[in-house]
């Protein structure tokens, strides 16, 4: 990794999986320790609680006197470092929009399903092929850390939160 140009973080979650306060928290860490933050979020109606989006880049400091960088506003395909994904088809919806890359993207996913409207309603089974999205992880990232929230979130207790 390049320590001069900025670090940028995808994450997508859907409603109530705190995408936003994770978000906030790593904001907050990064300038915590002096970098500096660009952070937004893209609400989404995908008819599944709602697909949301939070986007970062965090950058150094500039050196005394240098000009501060440009932080984007939007993930740029193919250039994302962190991709995480609170679900498995959000991590696919992100793969298929380009955001992950073999040579710069790792990607944190769950392995879970919350299914989609359209594979509910199909005649028959109407699933996406769970092993071909996780086999996708790993070939379209750099590294990919694929853990089943669902599981970890029962065996706690817990919701799939930030803090998980």
């Amino acid at each position: 990794m390049n320590p001069d140009r900025p670090i940028t973080l995808l994450v997508a979650a859907l409603g109530g999986q705190g995408g936003g306060v994770l978000a906030d928290w790593i904001a907050h860490a990064a300038r915590a320790q002096g970098r500096l933050v660009q952070a937004t979020s893209t609400p989404g109606v995908s008819q599944r609680t709602g697909a949301t989006t939070y986007y970062l880049e965090v950058a150094p400091s500039p050196a005394r006197g240098a000009a501060p960088p440009v932080l984007g506003l939007v993930p740029v395909a193919g250039q994302v470092d962190v991709l995480v994904c609170a679900e498995l088809l959000e991590a696919a919806r992100m793969m298929e929009r380009g955001f992950a890359s073999p040579q710069r993207t790792t990607l944190i996913a769950s392995t879970h399903r919350v299914y989609a409207t359209r594979e509910k309603t199909t005649g028959g089974d109407g699933r996406f092929d769970a092993t071909r999205i996780e086999a996708a992880a790993r070939a379209l990232s750099r590294g990919a850390l694929l853990l089943d929230l669902d599981a970890l979130r029962r065996r706690h207790r817990a919701a799939i939160s930030a803090a998980l």
